[in-house]
């Protein structure tokens, strides 16, 4: 930093910072992803699929916390849950139920996880998918044994009894997000090796 600068506040900034934060925007295509990323999750919600419980909430609540980094992009993953919840609530009656509290809580858990996953680091974004879909099994059939005492004693045979009925249905959910994680992922890298590549030179070569 010249003397200037540091003797007057007032001055200019330094342009490579500038364009440094220029450069942090996203991409149209890295947009593109996360849209495609948040259609997806919003579609496997509403719609009556093969596999019972087959989504990707988990995966795009993960994805989310690495590519966005900015705790409120935590609100993205909610919106979807809630609105979806909403939905499903206007069609059938049964959106929402009484341990939704715990998967919402679980949600924001595994977006903060996201936020020390980088993207491009393969090998830690396929730990943390596994230990997103066994944290979310473990959080939200916790809240089930916790908010049925009547049908789940509050015991540790009633917890591991509620853990064990819940398998068939978690199959979905671990297949999904098992196969969402890496499939967001790569996109995402995709997209971003695209925009950073270097344009390339169509002009005519000299003779």
């Amino acid at each position: 930093m010249s003397q200037e600068t540091a003797s007057n506040p007032y001055a200019a900034s330094n342009p490579d910072s500038s364009a440094s934060k220029v450069s942090s925007r996203f991409s149209a295509k890295q947009i593109a992803v996360v849209f495609a990323a948040c259609l997806l999750t919003v579609c496997l919600r509403l719609a009556d699929t093969p596999m019972a419980n087959l989504g990707t909430m988990v995966a795009l609540a993960l994805f989310c916390g690495s590519v966005f980094k900015h705790p409120l992009a935590v609100l993205l993953p909610l919106a979807i849950r809630v609105a979806t919840d909403c939905l499903i609530h206007w069609k059938t009656g049964y959106g929402f139920f009484a341990s939704w509290p715990f998967d919402y809580a679980v949600y924001g858990l595994i977006f903060f996880l996201g936020t020390v996953i980088p993207p491009k680091k393969y090998a830690a974004v396929c730990f943390g998918g596994l230990a997103s879909v066994v944290t979310y099994f473990l959080v939200s059939n916790f809240g089930v044994w916790y908010v049925w005492p009547d049908s789940y004693p509050r015991t540790a045979a009633g917890l591991v009894n509620c853990f064990t009925l819940a398998l068939p249905f978690a199959r979905g959910t671990i297949v999904g997000n098992l196969i969402a994680v890496p499939v967001f992922f790569a996109a995402w890298n995709a997209a971003t090796a695209a925009v950073s590549q270097p344009a390339m030179n169509l002009a005519p070569a000299d003779d």
